[in-house]
């Protein structure tokens, strides 16, 4: 691992010392330093928080946020801070004992624009060790179980172009409280937005990259993931058509497409209705296949709903969002 690590950084160093870099080796070295770290298992991973969708459209796209341009971008790829503006909150239910919520701003600050947010999750966790729970993954959070257990995530992005090259960090404060132990670790997200491809562009990402946590005696890796997403829209008299696709791959080298579709009516300027549905590989257990959704968009204001579907008769999941540009 650490030869690979060695072997990546020395040829970035050797690249940008030459001042040829080009978008295209950018994106080569980058996904080379993906596959140098992707090799943990991806088992028993916390917080839980940084494991469920953080935006009422995004998931109602199947969660494909690798291109998003809204505010909750901060949470998929800080490199989309070059093109989001304003701010989203979203609240969403797992069944009546969980409760999952996020808020993101986003300002521009001279040649920077940064992005502030937080991510809260609260659930009764079921009575197993923090290990077993995490194993279990999200589709357990509508299950009551009488364990007090609370997520959080508060981070901050910034994007910048250096070089003609547009990239952006983050760092947040993740932390686990389950019953009467908790604890709390940094993590980072670097992101860069990649060239164009037919009538979208390109960005790639690599999240949640960090120590994990202790709880209980029990070490929960990180869900560190990396990942490529690609988008494009286009309007046609009173339509505004729009698609998303990502690929992301976890630490133990599981695949996860996702695309999704949104198709907006505009029956008069400054108001669209938009359907929105997506489909995706699951990793979590009892997690659906498609998603879907609504939205409608009054000037500057978006109130978004999308629907989450679990399997083997567990509870399906709601989600509200607001979206101010």
């Amino acid at each position: 691992m650490n030869s690979k690590v060695h072997s990546v950084a020395a040829a970035l160093a050797k690249t940008v010392n030459s001042r040829r870099l080009t978008r295209h080796s950018v994106g080569a070295l980058f996904l080379i330093g993906v596959s140098a770290g992707v090799v943990h298992a991806q088992a028993d991973a916390g917080p839980m928080v940084l494991r469920i969708p953080a935006s009422a459209r995004t998931l109602s796209l199947a969660n494909a946020g690798l291109k998003s341009n809204d505010a909750d971008a901060l949470f998929y790829n800080p490199a989309l801070l070059f093109n989001a503006r304003g701010m989203s909150v979203s609240m969403q239910r797992y069944g009546a004992n969980g409760t999952a919520g996020a808020l993101a701003n986003i300002v521009t600050l001279g040649s920077m624009n940064i992005g502030v947010g937080a991510q809260v999750l609260d659930w009764s966790a079921l009575p197993l060790s923090y290990r077993e729970v995490t194993r279990l993954g999200a589709s357990a959070l509508g299950d009551s179980g009488g364990v007090p257990a609370t997520s959080i995530a508060v981070t901050l992005g910034i994007a910048k172009s250096i070089r003609g090259h547009r990239l952006g960090f983050s760092a947040k404060y993740v932390a686990d409280r389950f019953a009467a132990q908790q604890d709390g670790t940094l993590a980072f997200d670097v992101g860069l937005m990649g060239p164009s491809i037919g009538p979208g562009n390109l960005s790639f990402v690599v999240q949640n990259i960090g120590q994990g946590l202790r709880i209980g005696g029990a070490e929960g890796k990180l869900p560190t993931r990396a990942g490529a997403g690609w988008s494009a829209s286009k309007s046609l008299e009173k339509f505004d058509i729009g698609t998303q696709a990502q690929l992301l791959v976890d630490r133990d080298g599981f695949a996860r497409p996702a695309v999704g579709g949104e198709i907006g009516y505009v029956p008069i300027d400054g108001v669209a209705l938009v359907l929105r549905t997506g489909l995706r590989r699951p990793r979590e257990s009892d997690e659906s296949f498609a998603t879907g959704g609504l939205g409608i968009t009054v000037d500057r204001f978006s109130l978004d709903y999308a629907i989450e579907p679990f399997l083997n008769g567990r509870s399906v999941s709601h989600l509200l969002g607001l979206r101010i540009k």
